[in-house]
Formats: structure tokens, sequence, C-alpha cells
């Protein structure tokens, strides 16, 4: 896949966007899936807190206060992996047509595409 900043620094240099998808460097996919599942980033999250209450547990076994370090940990877990379900990679030029005055065309085929969508016809 093409690089976000090459693609988005094109665009700024005044390459028009047309030329830009004749020669995709992204392989013709405007919007690249997220990389997780909403499972996997909860098995992240829960495996995070698991470790963090084992510290926890073990730094007040040595009679030690503390565990700051397994709380931030937990804490910087869900911060890093939070959302990744969710977020995709867009093509510049997907982005910037998306924004335009008639990005709403595009949207309304992505919308109807997938309201009619059938697995079955696959």
């Amino acid at each position: 896949m093409g690089s976000y900043t090459q693609v988005s620094d094109a665009l700024s240099r005044g390459v028009e966007p047309a030329l830009l998808c004749s020669a995709c460097p992204w392989d013709r996919y405007c919007i690249t899936p997220p990389e997780m599942t909403r499972a996997e980033v909860d098995a992240k999250i829960e495996g995070s807190n698991r470790q963090a209450e084992a510290q926890m547990d073990k730094a007040r076994a040595e009679g030690k206060e503390g565990g700051m370090g397994a709380i931030i940990g937990s804490l910087m877990t869900s911060v890093i992996y939070g959302g990744k379900d969710t977020q995709a990679t867009a093509c510049p030029v997907f982005v910037a047509r998306m924004r335009s005055s008639n990005g709403r065309v595009i949207v309304d085929r992505i919308k109807e595409l997938m309201q009619s969508w059938d697995d079955n016809s696959l």
C-alpha cells in the first residue's frame, strides 16, 4: 500500500486527484479496514488488566506500596488499543472527495450499497 503521506503531499502540491487515482499507490483500495476486531481489542485490554492486577497483588504481598506502574501500563494499553476495531485508514484522495461539496453523493452510494448488500449473491 502506498504511503498516506506521499498521497497527501502530492495533493498539497496540486497534483490532480484523478491522476493520483489512475496511478493509485494504494493498490486500488480507497479504505483499509481496521486491523483488529472488537474481540481482539477486548482481549488485549483484559490481558493488560489481569497483568496489572497480578503486579499489584505481588506488590501488596511484598509489603510494597505502589502498583502505579501496573495501573499506568493498563491505562496505556487501553489508550493504545481502544478504538482499533473502528479505525480504518482512508486514502487522502478519498477523504478529500468525501469532504467536498459533492461528498454526500459518495456517502449516499455507499449507504445504498450497504443496505442492499446480499452475502449470498457473492
